[in-house]
């Protein structure tokens, strides 16, 4: 029997099965080394129901960043909490609004809307959590399990899917719409159709077709070679914006994984998309259920950063919680 979803349903079994992979993929160590001279960026990323992706091109970006930064996030029940008509209107309109800095080993994160932030350091594998408004930080380590902050009893590096038997198998047709600048960064432009077929353990099957276009810079995307991720202290701390705005990027690291975890395959023909380039827009939609969901990243102000840079410390005024 076919079943009926509402739109809010519909968004969030589709960012469910989205989800599977991300998760998977973010508890393996990554396969991008960080540049050596480190990278800093914004980026907004927003959600469209219905929209024809072919009609989605770059806007710009520092008054889309301005709007999402000062539009207030949600509170209470985190972002699945509120899938009403208006909480899902301010999401579409405004975006999550993030600040990122990796150089190193070190990654930190901010997220205005909320304002928090977290400094990952994977070689004194510790995430440093700030509470910006309050000028509060706790600190935890990457290989205790059983802190008591966690929460959880889950290993780090053992991840809420290690040993799932999810199998993802992504099939892609590219081509290029070639050059354009963006903003000051010049660009590659590529359109592609995908299919996703999702198996599960139990051989249970779904498929979901999609579209994404892109325009990436010619440069590398760093990342650091360990993950808050692989610590499930950390999903508390990103679960507000991770289940909305990560799922472009986690999609694309998917597409990255093949090849190194048995669970991820890739086919790809035509041109085939340069994943570990930064990308400077994306725009990837999905069919779910009969109806078009479309996120969309913009990056912009992106500019080199040092791994000694403040910005991946405590500041001196801020007081530790135990």
């Amino acid at each position: 029997m076919k079943q009926s979803f509402s739109p809010a349903k519909r968004l969030m079994t589709m960012s469910g099965l989205v989800l599977i992979a991300a998760l998977a993929i973010i508890a393996s160590p990554s396969s991008v080394s960080a540049a050596s001279a480190g990278l800093a960026w914004d980026s907004v990323m927003k959600l469209s129901l219905g929209a024809d992706p072919s009609t989605l091109q770059p806007g710009a970006f520092d008054a889309d960043y301005a709007a999402a930064a000062a539009a207030p996030q949600s509170s209470g029940g985190g972002i699945f909490g509120h899938m009403v008509p208006q909480g899902m209107m301010q999401m579409m309109q405004s975006g999550i609004a993030e600040r990122h800095y990796v150089a190193g080993s070190k990654e930190r994160t901010d997220q205005p809307q909320l304002g928090t932030a977290t400094i990952l350091d994977c070689s004194a594998r510790t995430l440093t959590t700030l509470d910006l408004k309050k000028k509060t930080y706790r600190v935890v380590s990457l290989d205790r399990p059983n802190d008591s902050t966690s929460g959880s009893s889950n290993g780090a590096g053992n991840g809420p899917f290690k040993g799932d038997d999810t199998k993802i198998a992504i099939v892609v047709t590219n081509k290029s719409l070639g050059s354009r600048q963006i903003g000051n960064q010049t660009t590659n432009g590529y359109s592609s159709q995908m299919q996703f077929a999702i198996t599960r353990a139990s051989g249970e099957t779904e498929t979901h077709d999609g579209s994404l276009t892109a325009y990436y810079a010619n440069f590398a995307t760093p990342a650091v070679q360990c993950s808050a991720m692989n610590n499930p202290r950390s999903m508390k701390a990103g679960a507000e914006i991770g289940m909305f705005s990560g799922v472009a990027t986690q999609i694309m690291r998917a597409l990255q994984a093949a090849g190194m975890d048995k669970r991820f395959s890739v086919k790809q023909t035509g041109p085939n998309l340069p994943l570990g380039n930064f990308a400077v827009y994306q725009a990837l939609a999905f069919d779910a259920h009969g109806r078009s969901m479309t996120v969309i990243t913009e990056r912009g102000n992106s500019r080199p950063i040092d791994a000694g840079d403040a910005e991946f410390s405590v500041p001196s005024d801020f007081t530790r919680e135990q």
